[in-house]
């Protein structure tokens, strides 16, 4: 289970349970953080969440002074915390914008980001078809240029095989015509294992190819962890299911809510922008 935590406004995260225990006892992440993680519809307070918790006294330090050392588990009845900031208001001076309770110093920005088509803290921006389409174009053309250069040798193979074959014995020709025929399999096995590599190294890696990277995207599962890469790879020969059928599984993306092509359905995928 991976969480998410307001930091002066800022979401950071993901964190794994045993991290943000941590975080809890080192103090960064006090009774009063805000917290989210998939499937919540707002974030809300750690104290709500995960119920209060004190950190960890440093060794040498009295109880007395440990615990004036934690904060409050929650403000004065009647305060509410602010989305963005995180910090606590009276309810009077806090707005409600969709999921979002944001406080007066933070509203501007708040809507500016809105405005701009940002969402609020903690919610996901997924990468539409065209976006898409774009940084798998990019992606073509490396891998192309890739090729390229890799089927030098074996177009040079191939045309001296060419002129050891008399044009006008047809016999001779058909007898070569294997040999050309494994080369170009061959060719075509060593283009897939590089695109397959390609694929795993950067998706599990840096989260997203570079055509994706470039464009600042970023592949996710379902739950916001990153793609390991035996899931990137069966990514990498689902999309060609996408292709086989006429490039319906790529259209897909167009017209799911959160812009799922067909293999990321089969792999429980996401494509999100990274910021």
């Amino acid at each position: 289970m991976t969480w998410y935590y307001a930091d002066a406004g800022r979401q950071v995260g993901p964190v794994e349970e045993s991290a943000l225990d941590e975080l809890v006892r080192q103090g960064v992440v006090r009774d009063d953080t805000l917290v989210w993680k998939e499937g919540m519809a707002a974030w809300q307070t750690h104290a709500t969440v995960r119920g209060a918790r004190q950190a960890a006294p440093m060794p040498g330090a009295s109880f007395s002074a440990a615990a004036a050392a934690t904060p409050a588990a929650s403000p004065a009845g009647g305060s509410r915390f602010c989305s963005e900031c995180g910090r606590p208001h009276p309810a009077s001076e806090l707005v409600s914008i969709g999921t979002a309770t944001v406080c007066a110093q933070c509203k501007p920005l708040f809507m500016q980001r809105m405005r701009e088509g940002g969402q609020a803290i903690g919610q996901r921006r997924y990468a539409g078809f065209w976006i898409r389409f774009v940084a798998r174009l990019i992606d073509g053309v490396l891998l192309f240029i890739v090729s390229l250069i890799i089927s030098i040798p074996f177009a040079a193979l191939m045309g001296g095989a060419a002129m050891i074959t008399p044009s006008n014995d047809p016999a001779t020709a058909l007898a070569a015509l294997p040999a050309i025929m494994a080369m170009l399999g061959i060719r075509t096995l060593i283009n897939i294992v590089i695109a397959v590599a390609y694929e795993g190294y950067f998706v599990s890696t840096r989260g997203g190819t570079l055509g994706k990277l470039a464009l600042g995207l970023k592949i996710i599962k379902a739950d916001g962890s990153g793609v390991s890469v035996g899931l990137a790879v069966g990514r990498y020969f689902a999309q060609m299911l996408s292709s086989l059928i006429l490039f319906i599984g790529y259209i897909m993306a167009g017209f799911d809510p959160e812009k799922r092509s067909l293999h990321d359905r089969i792999c429980d995928t996401r494509v999100i922008y990274a910021k």
